[in-house]
């Protein structure tokens, strides 16, 4: 089934979140309201829109499953959208090492001044 879900960022981290049923904007995209017909649509935006906890809100598409044994499952039908809602599109084992002394400041140079400043 495919239906419109409201995301946005929240304004106080940017982290991506989507707006429940309560009214309020959570992380879990799987707890995100629903809205199939084109008045809970119009509904759906405007509230959106409207809530000062968030900023660039709009509306995407996503497909609903209910697999057994599980609650609902909602994934954006737009790659972009599901790399908002799930993460990197990298599996983590091949993603690069972290070299930790990569920033590590270097102790044998020193600052160049040019005419005195």
């Amino acid at each position: 089934m495919s239906v419109q879900i409201a995301t946005a960022n929240r304004l106080t981290d940017g982290i991506v979140v989507f707006l429940g049923y309560d009214g309020e904007w959570t992380r879990h995209i799987d707890d995100a309201r629903l809205a199939e017909r084109e008045d809970d649509i119009a509904d759906l935006q405007s509230e959106a829109e409207s809530s000062p906890h968030v900023v660039g809100a709009y509306l995407i598409e996503a497909d609903v499953s209910l697999p057994e044994g599980r609650g609902r499952t909602v994934s954006p039908l737009s790659y972009k959208e599901q790399i908002r809602a799930f993460g990197p599109s990298i599996h983590p084992a091949f993603a690069k090492k972290a070299v930790p002394e990569h920033f590590d400041p270097r102790t044998d140079v020193s600052a160049v001044f040019m005419n005195g400043i």
